[in-house]
């Protein structure tokens, strides 16, 4: 996701892409996965600023602006 930001990934897209085709898990799995990434690279894990949630699909990592402004503070 880091290497294509704004690009807005599926779940199941994420899943073939960690776990293969073969997998014993559901796509409702990468919620989890994602808040746990969340909790460790985002400052305040309620209102991301990488990574972004898009409502029935999936997710995007976007570095937006108001990140940015915070970073160069």
């Amino acid at each position: 996701m880091i290497s294509r930001q704004g690009v807005v990934f599926s779940r199941d897209q994420l899943l073939n892409a960690v776990w293969g085709q073969d997998r014993a898990i559901t796509d409702r799995a990468v919620d989890v996965y994602v808040l746990r990434l969340r909790h460790k690279v985002e400052e305040d894990p309620a209102n991301p600023k990488l990574i972004h949630s898009v409502r029935g699909f999936g997710y995007t990592f976007e570095l937006r602006e108001a990140a940015m402004a915070t970073a160069s503070a």
